[in-house]
C-alpha cells in the first residue's frame, strides 16, 4: 500500500510533504518526493512482509514512478514486459519498465487496483483501475492540478475536488483517456463444470495478491464470500490470521468460528457494544470520508476488526465484489431478462468506487494495513459477468450466488454454504444498536431543520444525520464535499 500526493502545472513542495503527513497511515514506513519546476511527486509506502529494501518511488532515466497498487498478474507482467529481475521486486518498478516499452497503453495489460502516478520528464500522467479500487482524487484540470488519495489531504489544497474516474487515465496538458483493456495473461482452459472452473481462478486471485509474503490476514465475517476467499487462501499456506468482530444478537461470530475451525486459523474473536460503537464513530466516519448510513454501519465493525491485527506487514484479504459479481443481493430476484442483470452487477461494480471498495480501502489503511480484494480479479469477474442467471440463483433466498456456493461447497462447512445472504452490518449485530441510538439522541425537530440545511434527501434519516454530524466536524459541509461522498441505493 501507498499513499500519494503530487503538483504538475506548478511545483509546491510544501505543500506535498504536508498532504502525505495527513496520509501517513497509508504508508507509514518509507517517504520521498522528486520534484522539478513543473510538478512535485510525493509518496508513502508499507512495508509487506520481510522487504528491506523499500523504495516509494522507481526512478530512471528523468522518469519517476509512484503507485498505490495490487497486481494480480505481476509475474506475466514482469516475463513478457521487462523481462528477468531480481525479486523481491515492486509494483513501482513494473510499471516503470512497462511505461518505458508501453506508454500509456501499458495501463490496459494491468489486472489489478491501482492509483499510478508518473512523472515524465516534467510530464503527469496518472491513472485509475477500472472499478477504483483504490483512492485518488483530483483538483484542478489537464494543465495544472493537484491530487492525492485521500479527501483528508485533498482538502489541504484549499480548491474544488473529485473523486478520479475509474478506468481513466490523465496526460498533463492533453487530458482524460479511457483505459482500453488488453491482454491480462493466457487464457485458462476452462473445466467440465463452472464450479469447477471457478475454484482455480479464486486460489489463483489469492496467489496474486500476495505479494511473495508466507501468512496471511483474514477479515472473516462467516459470510459465503470472506469464506470463499479463507477457503482458498487455505490451499496456498497454512499461515493464516483471522479476525470476526460482532454484538449480541449477531450471527456472523458463531459462522466465522466454524469456518475458522474447519480451516485452521489462527482467529480471533471480538465482541462489541453500544458505547464502543458510540466511543469509535468519529475515528470511523474520520477514517471512511463517508456519511452514507449504509456504508458507517458496516465500517464500524469493519474499523474493530482491521485495528485487531496485531502484524501490519501481512497482507490483508476479505470477500468484498462477491455480491456484485455473483448475484447475492435478494433484489436481483426480481431483475428480468440476463441482460438486466448483468447490467444492474456492471452498476454496482462501477459505483463500488464511492461505497463498499471505499470501505475496504479505508478500513485497512486506517490500521495501516494492505487490505485487497482477491474476488476482483479480472478472470474472475469476467466469469461471474459472463455466468447467467441459472448459474447465480436458485429457487430459495439461501440459493444465492451458486457459483460461489459450489466452488468450495466440499471443503466448507454446511451451515455456512447454506446460509442466507445478510448485510454485513446485520450479521454483525450492529444494525438495530445505532437505528435506536439516533433516535434516542436526535428529537423529530433538529431533524427536519438540520436535513433542510442540505441538498435534498442527502440525510435520509436519523441515523445518517448521527453520522452526518461527526463527519462534518472532520471535513465540514461545503458542496464539493458532500458531491465527493458516496450515495448507497437500496432498490
Amino acid at each position: 500500500m501507498e499513499g500519494i500526493a503530487g503538483t504538475y502545472g506548478w511545483n509546491d513542495g510544501p505543500l506535498v510533504k504536508k498532504m502525505l503527513r495527513k496520509i501517513a497511515h497509508r504508508g507509514p514506513d518509507a517517504t520521498k518526493v522528486v520534484e522539478d519546476d513543473r510538478q512535485v511527486l510525493g509518496a508513502r509506502q508499507l512495508r509487506i512482509g520481510n522487504e528491506t529494501r523499500l523504495r516509494p518511488i522507481a526512478e530512471h532515466d528523468g522518469i519517476s514512478v509512484a503507485s498505490d497498487s495490487s497486481i494480480f498478474n505481476r509475474d506475466w507482467l514482469y516475463e513478457r514486459f521487462v523481462g528477468p529481475v531480481e525479486r523481491p521486486y515492486s509494483d513501482q518498478e513494473l510499471m516503470l519498465g512497462m511505461y518505458r516499452k508501453l506508454g500509456t497503453s501499458m495501463f490496459g495489460h494491468l489486472d489489478g487496483a491501482f492509483a499510478v502516478a508518473i512523472s515524465d520528464r516534467g510530464k503527469t500522467v496518472l491513472a485509475r483501475d477500472r472499478y477504483g479500487l483504490k483512492p485518488l482524487y483530483l483538483s484542478g484540470g489537464a494543465r495544472r492540478g493537484t491530487y492525492s488519495s485521500e479527501m483528508k489531504s485533498q482538502l489541504l489544497v484549499g480548491e474544488d475536488f473529485a473523486p478520479f474516474p475509474p478506468g481513466r487515465f490523465l496526460v498533463h496538458g492533453k487530458g482524460f483517456f479511457s483505459i482500453r483493456p488488453r491482454s491480462s495473461g493466457p487464457a485458462k482452459r476452462p473445466s467440465r463444470s463452472k464450479a469447477d472452473t471457478l475454484r482455480p481462478l479464486i486460489v489463483e486471485g489469492v496467489k496474486g495478491s500476495m505479494d511473495g509474503t508466507d501468512g496471511l490476514n483474514i477479515l472473516l465475517s462467516g459470510g459465503i464470500d470472506s469464506s470463499v476467499v479463507a477457503c482458498a487462501a487455505s490451499l496456498v499456506t497454512d499461515d493464516i490470521k483471522s479476525v470476526c468482530v460482532g454484538s449480541e444478537g449477531g450471527t456472523d461470530i458463531g459462522m466465522a468460528r466454524a469456518v475458522a475451525d474447519r480451516l485452521g486459523t489462527d482467529h480471533r474473536e471480538i465482541m462489541y457494544d453500544v458505547d464502543q460503537m458510540l466511543e469509535v464513530l468519529d475515528d470511523v466516519t474520520y477514517a471512511a470520508e463517508t456519511f452514507d448510513y449504509p456504508l458507517i454501519r458496516s465500517c464500524i465493525p469493519n474499523f474493530m476488526a482491521t485495528h485487531a491485527f496485531e502484524d501490519r506487514t501481512r497482507v490483508t484479504l476479505c470477500g468484498e465484489g462477491g455480491d456484485e459479481i455473483f448475484a447475492g443481493y435478494d433484489y436481483m430476484r426480481d431483475i428480468k431478462g440476463e441482460d438486466r442483470l448483468r447490467a444492474e452487477r456492471m452498476r454496482l461494480l462501477r459505483t463500488g468506487h464511492m461505497t463498499g471498495f471505499q470501505r475496504v480501502d479505508r478500513m485497512t489503511a486506517s490500521a495501516s494495513l494492505d487490505g485487497r480484494m482477491p474476488l476482483m480479479a479480472r478472470p474472475i469477474v469476467d466469469f461471474g459477468l459472463n455466468a447467467g442467471r441459472r448459474w447465480l440463483l436458485g429457487a430459495r433466498l439461501e440459493q444465492s450466488k451458486l457459483l460461489l456456493r459450489e466452488s468450495f461447497a466440499d471443503l466448507l462447512p454446511r451451515e455456512v454454504m447454506e446460509r442466507k445472504k445478510q448485510r454485513f452490518s446485520d450479521g454483525a449485530g450492529s444494525i438495530h444498536s445505532l437505528v435506536r441510538i439516533s433516535d434516542d439522541i436526535i428529537t423529530d425537530r433538529e431533524f427536519e431543520t438540520e436535513r433542510k440545511r442540505l441538498p435534498k434527501n442527502r440525510v435520509r434519516t436519523k441515523e445518517e444525520l448521527l453520522y452526518f454530524r461527526s463527519f462534518a466536524k472532520h471535513f465540514g459541509d461545503s458542496e464539493n464535499v458532500l458531491k465527493s461522498v458516496g450515495f448507497t441505493l437500496r432498490p
